[in-house]
């Protein structure tokens, strides 16, 4: 059970009700959790907008995935399999990061992949540093270390606070087919 109350429209300022549309946040556990702070929800929905403007969202998801697999993080994991989706990863590469194989991505996938998950452990070398440039501007590569840091921190969060992920079941570190299908539908 998770230990901050998951807030319902009604119990949220209507100012703020913008937020939890179908179309923007709609029904998630996390936002719900956030709502307790709306003014810091909506300070934090803009900075990560901002973030994820600077990158493709195709790179975007693969950075999450691989953050959410190196933490461990069970509840983005399985949020972002469903997200990731829809940003042309495939699920035979999210298998990949979440078994820890990065080699059947390009070069330059490869490559921040492996710089999301030194960036995630606390351990980036200047090698993976000095392979980074060659593939991206000094500008992708501070908002991927940023949007890494900022996933970090939610992951620590999301296990302070025992948030459950929705959807049934854990979708798995290397799920099937089926399995996202059906938990996804």
């Amino acid at each position: 059970m998770t230990r901050v109350d998951l807030l319902e429209l009604d119990e949220i300022p209507e100012e703020y009700h913008y937020l939890f549309t179908e179309d923007y946040l709609g029904d998630r556990h996390i936002f719900r959790a956030w709502a307790h702070n709306p003014e810091v929800l909506e300070a934090t929905l803009e900075y990560l907008n901002t973030l994820y403007d600077q990158l493709t969202p195709r790179t975007k998801e693969l950075v999450i995935l691989t953050v959410a697999w190196a933490r461990g993080a069970r509840y983005e994991w399985h949020q972002h399999v469903d997200i990731a989706r829809d940003k042309g990863v495939t699920t035979e590469e999210m298998r990949a990061i979440g078994g820890g194989d990065f080699s059947g991505f390009d070069d330059a996938e490869f490559v921040l992949l492996q710089y999301a998950q030194a960036v995630a452990e606390g351990e980036v070398t200047d090698q993976i540093h000095r392979a980074l440039t060659t593939h991206y501007t000094d500008a992708e590569i501070v908002a991927v270390g940023l949007l890494v840091d900022f996933y970090v921190g939610l992951c620590n969060y999301v296990a302070s606070v025992d948030l459950p992920f929705e959807g049934g079941e854990f979708v798995g570190w290397t799920p099937t087919d089926e399995t996202v299908d059906e938990l996804f539908a």
